[in-house]
């Protein structure tokens, strides 16, 4: 049984606060040591002792929507910590539990019925005059996209150092399988299976209609040059993070040696997921 957990909550989020106060006591009950109890997002901030308390938990609660699992998963860089999502946003394809089960599934988790999932995750480099500026860690995707200027851009597409094309479009996506169901499932891309190996290439609103996403195994490499100077061209990381972008730089992506590992009750049904949350079947 867990002996540490960590509680993270959806940030400015009253009905998740006062849900995590529910289960910090029903944790205690179980004789469950919580020693990290706060709220995250993109605007909470966590000191040092904080954020080692964290990595050094048995497994970590989140209850929140996805936005606020993603966060979270950065927070724990990819050390091997179970995460236990709650649902308590609108969509959750990554927080699977609903609200209305908490308390069941925790029991059955308690229990031991449970399987762990690994999740891959990207990493991506930012070169700027051949020196890495910048360094990001996602669960979801990159997106190279424009800001308010509403002009294609073009970027040079290399894999694994061969050249591949340049590509006139609004923006650029990689997803990890995970991510897969997010704004590559948006603009077109395919679903893939979240345990799969494996990146996605999409583009966003490309000029030449021939261009289609591109589904790479999971040790291959893709750079991104901007090959063009657009104003406001951005690097976002899970939506979340990033930096803007100047013509030539170049942005490496593959997938990370970190992983993120997400608990679920036995027998749970990821089709099930799919036909839910995209309400498949319903006319």
């Amino acid at each position: 049984m867990f002996k540490k957990l960590s509680i993270l909550y959806k940030e400015n989020d009253n009905s998740a606060l006062e849900t995590a106060i529910k289960v910090q006591d029903w944790l205690k009950n179980k004789g469950t040591e919580c020693i990290v109890f706060h709220s995250v997002g993109i605007f909470s901030s966590f000191n040092h002792s904080e954020i080692m308390a964290i990595q050094n938990s048995d497994a970590v609660v989140v209850l929140g929507g996805d936005g606020t699992m993603l966060s979270a998963s950065r927070l724990i860089g990819g050390k091997k910590i179970p995460i236990i999502g709650i649902n308590m946003g609108k969509l959750g394809f990554i927080t699977e539990i609903p609200k209305s089960d908490l308390f069941d599934s925790l029991e059955q988790i308690f229990s031991g019925n449970y399987e762990i999932e690994e999740r891959s995750m990207i990493n991506a480099q930012i070169f700027r005059d051949e020196q890495v500026i910048n360094e990001y860690l996602g669960l979801n995707d990159l997106v190279i996209g424009k800001g308010i200027m509403a002009k294609i851009s073009d970027f040079g597409l290399i894999i694994n150092d061969v050249y591949v094309s340049t590509i006139k479009a609004d923006g650029i996506i990689v997803s990890t399988p995970t991510g897969s169901t997010a704004y590559n499932l948006s603009a077109g891309g395919p679903i893939l299976y979240p345990t799969l190996k494996g990146l996605v290439f999409t583009t966003i609103c490309p000029h030449t209609l021939s261009v289609r996403p591109l589904v790479l195994p999971d040790h291959f490499t893709i750079d991104i040059i901007i090959s063009s100077h657009v104003r406001d061209i951005f690097l976002t990381i899970d939506g979340q993070i990033g930096l803007p972008l100047q013509k030539n730089d170049r942005v490496r992506c593959r997938i990370a040696n970190e992983k993120t590992y997400l608990i679920a009750p036995l027998g749970r049904d990821y089709f099930r997921v799919l036909r839910e949350k995209l309400r498949w079947g319903e006319r």
